[in-house]
């Protein structure tokens, strides 16, 4: 395993076969503050994985490294157990990973052998939502009613293929009207958002009223024939005339038509909270269930994951899957 320079890492990610959002330059450059972010691979010269990760520091606990997916072209038992073994040598206190590549059992046998297990607070549902766009399956009936509202309503859809940042903001605005609603902890920032679009993977697509008026937002990352769902930003009025639909299923016919195979929803979260209604949402796209690898935790010793799981479960108050 070797720890490489940022340039180097962006070249040898072009050949692995499965490339996560998490890993992309638009998404490094969105997330990394200070300079935290390090870069791993297997071997420069003949790479079958590679990942960005982002070092923090926290009281009580010291060094945490935190790996949001990997890219991958081998996904073999013995290769993610030698990668993961070899970054538990270096001397982190904590090592968290969230992976996003599809459940694998070579993969949990190799990362189990590498010294991780699952975390005592999963913070997000190891579950998503794909959609065939080349032979889409046939949606709900709440999903084709709503989109038919949208269309009576005179609904219009926009690819924006250089966006502003006025366009941007706009994102961001909706996208804090929805927070309130749904009571989100997370706010989004214009200069990042105009950032990370910035990366040509990034997608910024509108739905327009009757007026003109921009109503819905989505943003997608779209790589090597897949595509993942990133940030959707609705307005009162798109969720009252079926424009949240809209939006999705014209994502949907573009990417048939650029012949992007793969849509992963990012994420579900079944269950008796609110969250249940994001994942019918999405569910009603016609689209099938798919677990990723997901959560997974390296501590030199309990007590870091035992203070980690009091800030994010008891100080944090977030949700545990």
């Amino acid at each position: 395993m070797e720890i490489i320079k940022k340039q180097l890492f962006f070249e040898i990610i072009k050949q692995m076969d499965t490339v996560p959002f998490t890993q992309s330059k638009g998404w490094d450059k969105y997330m990394s503050t200070n300079d935290n972010s390090v870069y791993f691979v297997d071997n420069s010269t003949n790479p079958t994985i590679c990942c960005r990760g982002e070092l923090y520091k926290k009281p009580l606990i010291g060094s945490i490294l935190r790996i949001q997916g990997e890219a991958i072209k081998n996904p073999e038992l013995e290769t993610i157990r030698n990668f993961y073994a070899e970054i538990t040598k270096i001397g982190y206190s904590l090592i968290f990973v969230s992976s996003l590549s599809l459940y694998n059992i070579e993969y949990e046998i190799g990362i189990r052998q590498a010294g991780f297990i699952r975390p005592l607070h999963q913070t997000t549902c190891p579950l998503t939502i794909l959609v065939n766009t080349i032979d889409r399956p046939l949606p709900h009936r709440s999903w084709k009613n709503n989109v038919k509202k949208a269309i009576n309503a005179k609904c219009s859809f926009e690819v924006i293929t250089k966006p502003t940042m006025d366009e941007c903001e706009i994102f961001a605005q909706i996208f804090s009207e929805m927070a309130k609603i749904k009571h989100l902890t997370y706010t989004l920032d214009k200069k990042d958002i105009y950032n990370l679009l910035h990366d040509p993977n990034f997608k910024l697509f509108f739905v327009y009223n009757e007026t003109g008026t921009i109503v819905s937002g989505r943003i997608v990352y779209i790589e090597n024939k897949q595509a993942w769902d990133i940030y959707g930003a609705n307005s009162s009025y798109s969720r009252k005339n079926g424009a949240s639909y809209f939006i999705l299923d014209k994502i949907l016919d573009y990417l048939s038509e650029n012949n992007i195979k793969i849509f992963d929803f990012g994420r579900i979260g079944p269950g008796i909270n609110s969250s249940n209604l994001v994942y019918l949402f999405k569910q009603s796209s016609g689209g099938y269930p798919v677990q990723y690898n997901g959560e997974w935790i390296f501590s030199k010793n309990k007590y870091n994951e035992l203070a980690l799981l009091t800030y994010r479960y008891i100080l944090k108050n977030s949700i545990r899957y």
